[in-house]
C-alpha cells in the first residue's frame, strides 16, 4: 500500500482512537483484554485513565458481558469453562463497540444502558462541553470532502507559522501533536530510558511518568506541599546526576493548583545543565491572578526547557486531538524524531480556526470560571476543603471515602473523577455547563445531607 513518506519536519499520519487487545501476557497467570482508551489531561491522570479502570470503580456503567480479563490455561479435561473464565463473540463485539465509539461514547453508551435516569452527566474528564468552536466547526465540516487526503504540508506549516506568532517565538521552535498526551508520551519514552531519573508531582498528570517508566526510568515522585502546589525546594533536593528530566503541570491535575511564574523560572534557572524541565500548561487559560502565567518564553535562552500546550481545555477540541510542544530547536528536532504520530486534517483544520476565534475562547473562559466560583462557594458553604482551583475542575474533599461518594453521585446520574493516591476522599470535579453544574450541586446537597 503506497504511503506518502514523510520528511523529517513534517511527517504526516492519522492516529488511531483506541485500540482492543487480545492474548496478552498479564500478572497472575491470566491474559487481559484490554480496554484502553486514549488517556484525557487531559484527563488520566488524565483524563482519565484507561476505560477498563473506570468501569471498575463505576460497576454500573460495566456493560452485561464486557470482560477483562480470561485465565490463558484451558479448562480441565471434561469440563466446561465457565461464563467467567470465556470471551463470547457477543463479548468482544460489546467491547469493540465500547472502544470504537471513544472514551466518552462508551462511557455514555454504558450508562445509558444502566442508568436509570437516562444519559448521565459526565464530570469526570475535564472536558470542556462548549467547544469546538463555530469557526472550528465550520472548518472540520469543510474539510470532510478531503478526509482521504494527508495534511498538506503547506497548510501543516502555516498553522505551525501561526502558533508561533501566537507564542511570538520562531517556528522551529514548535512541535504539533496528536493532543499534548502523545508529546508527553514520547517525551516519557525519550528521557526515561536507560534507568534515568524522572522527577515529578505527586498527585499529578501521570502520562509522561508511566511511559518513562516503560523505558526502565527511575521515578521520583515527589509529594506535593500543604496548599496542594509542587514542592518546589523538595523537588530541587531529590535532584542527583542521573536525573534526566523534572515535570510540572502547571496548573497541576488533578488538584488545580497553580505556580507563580516567577517561581517556575527561578526554580529552572538553579537546575543543572543535564536536566530537562517539561512545562504541561495544559490548564493556563483558566489560571486567574498577575503572578500566573506561561514560562513559554525561557525556550529561547539556553535552558533545556520544553513547554506543552494543548486544544482539549480552551478550544473545546479533546475529540479531535490536537497540542503542541514549545521548545529550542534543537530539542525540538529531538522530540519530532521521537513522535509515533502526526495530527490528521480535522484537527489542523480546526486548530488554525479555533486559534483565530477569540470571541469563542473569551466567553468560554468567562462562562466556566464562574461556574468555577459558583461550585468553590457551595463548597464553602457546605464545609467542605478544597484547593484552590485554576484550571476547569476542582479538587474537594469530599469527607467520605470517594468510593462511597462515587456510588452516592452514580445513583443520581452523575460521573465524578476517580481517585487519586494518597487523597482517599477527595475527588475531582470537571467543570461542565451550567445545568449540568446546577444538577452537581443539588445532588452534592442531597449527599452532603444524608
Amino acid at each position: 500500500m503506497e504511503q506518502r513518506v514523510p520528511s523529517a519536519r513534517s511527517s504526516r499520519s492519522s492516529a488511531g482512537p483506541a485500540i482492543l487487545r487480545l492474548n496478552e501476557p498479564c500478572m497472575g497467570g491470566t491474559r487481559a483484554v484490554q480496554a484502553r482508551a486514549q488517556s484525557r489531561h487531559e484527563g488520566s491522570p488524565h483524563p482519565e485513565g484507561s476505560l477498563a479502570s473506570h468501569l471498575r470503580l463505576c460497576p454500573r456503567l460495566r456493560p452485561k458481558g464486557c470482560i477483562f480479563a480470561v485465565r490463558a490455561e484451558p479448562p480441565p479435561a471434561g469440563k466446561r469453562r465457565s461464563r467467567a473464565m470465556s470471551l463470547s463473540r457477543r463479548d468482544l463485539i460489546t467491547a469493540s463497540a465500547l472502544l470504537l465509539a471513544g472514551p466518552a461514547g462508551a462511557l455514555r453508551a454504558a450508562g445509558q444502558g444502566a442508568a436509570a435516569g437516562g444519559k448521565p452527566i459526565v464530570l469526570c474528564w475535564n472536558e470542556n462541553p462548549y467547544g469546538p468552536s463555530p469557526a472550528a466547526r465550520l472548518a472540520v465540516s469543510r474539510a470532510i470532502a478531503d478526509g482521504c487526503r494527508y495534511p498538506d504540508d503547506d497548510e501543516v506549516d502555516a498553522l505551525e507559522g501561526a502558533l508561533a506568532a501566537h507564542e511570538k517565538i520562531d517556528a522551529d521552535s514548535i512541535v504539533t501533536g496528536t493532543g499534548s498526551g502523545e508529546l508527553l508520551r514520547a517525551l516519557g519514552l525519550l528521557y526515561g530510558r536507560d534507568g534515568a531519573e524522572i522527577i515529578c508531582a505527586a498527585p499529578t498528570y501521570e502520562e509522561l511518568p508511566k511511559y518513562a517508566a516503560l523505558r526502565g526510568a527511575a521515578l521520583k515522585p515527589v509529594p506535593v506541599d500543604a496548599q496542594l502546589r509542587h514542592d518546589l525546594p523538595a523537588m530541587a533536593g531529590a535532584v542527583t546526576e542521573r536525573t534526566r528530566a523534572i515535570y510540572l503541570c502547571n496548573p497541576n491535575n488533578p488538584t488545580g493548583t497553580a505556580l507563580p511564574a516567577a517561581a517556575v523560572r527561578a526554580f529552572v534557572a538553579a537546575l543543572p545543565e543535564h536536566v530537562v524541565t517539561i512545562v504541561d500548561e495544559a490548564y493556563m487559560d483558566f489560571t486567574v491572578g498577575e503572578d500566573l502565567g506561561s514560562v513559554a518564553d525561557l525556550v529561547q535562552g539556553k535552558r533545556r526547557v520544553v513547554v506543552l500546550r494543548t486544544f482539549s481545555k480552551i478550544h473545546g477540541m479533546a475529540g479531535l486531538r490536537f497540542g503542541y510542544a514549545i521548545t529550542r530547536p534543537d530539542l525540538a528536532e529531538t522530540l519530532e524524531d521521537a513522535r509515533m504520530t502526526t495530527p490528521n486534517i480535522y484537527a489542523v483544520r480546526a486548530a488554525r480556526a479555533s486559534l483565530d476565534d477569540k470571541a469563542f475562547l473569551a466567553d468560554t473562559r468567562r462562562r466556566i470560571l464562574a461556574s468555577r466560583t459558583r461550585i468553590t462557594t457551595e463548597l464553602g458553604r457546605l464545609g467542605l476543603k478544597f484547593a484552590e482551583p485554576q484550571g476547569n475542575f476542582v479538587f474537594f474533599d469530599t469527607g467520605m471515602p470517594l468510593e462511597r461518594f462515587t456510588s452516592l453521585m452514580e445513583a443520581r446520574n452523575i460521573l465524578v473523577g476517580r481517585l487519586f493516591p494518597p487523597f482517599a476522599t477527595w475527588c475531582r470535579i470537571t467543570i461542565g455547563t451550567e445545568p449540568e453544574v446546577a444538577s452537581f450541586l443539588t445532588a452534592l446537597r442531597a449527599v452532603k445531607a444524608a
